[in-house]
């Protein structure tokens, strides 16, 4: 019996292919190992992190510290709901009427003074001016109204407080 290979016409060529292919795909292999290796590196270098700590670890230190910011925004927007309330109770709203108290006395010296806050409450300040004596009157104002009767000028001064002008 004959070696198969000496029955083959071109059995050098087939042989030298053979050989080729094998020479190829062993140099695919060690490519492919490399990628892998260096993929390992990789996959190692992001798993491990700096000083010793994992990925997972990283990410759960990253949510405590988002869960942190969160806590301290919603502090800080109960801080801030806290100090609007506050300062809509400030008596901010500030108003005054000039007028003259009696037809005698020639300026107008007397005046109304109205201090309200986004509530409307705060006090009236009277002042009449007359040629013998000045006389000053302090009225408290609750929702706008006030239990002691309120001239025209000081109903005038607490309207033109509680609706400032606008851009003031």
């Amino acid at each position: 019996m004959e070696p198969f290979l000496s029955q083959l016409p071109n059995a050098g060529i087939l042989l030298l292919a053979v050989l080729v292919l094998n020479v190829v795909l062993l140099f695919i292999c060690i490519m492919q190992s490399l990628r892998v290796s260096r993929m390992r590196k990789s996959i190692n270098r992001l798993m491990t992190g700096a000083g010793g700590a994992n990925l997972e670890e990283g990410m759960h230190r990253l949510l405590d510290q988002v869960d942190e910011v969160k806590k301290m925004h919603s502090d800080q927007q109960f801080m801030i709901n806290r100090l609007s309330q506050r300062i809509a109770s400030q008596c901010g709203n500030v108003a005054i009427i000039r007028y003259n108290a009696f037809g005698d006395v020639g300026s107008d010296l007397s005046f109304s003074l109205a201090i309200v806050d986004e509530a409307q409450n705060g006090v009236v300040i009277t002042s009449i001016f007359g040629r013998e004596e000045s006389r000053v009157y302090a009225k408290p104002l609750e929702a706008g109204q006030s239990p002691y009767h309120l001239s025209e000028e000081e109903q005038a001064a607490i309207k033109k407080a509680m609706n400032p002008p606008v851009g003031a």
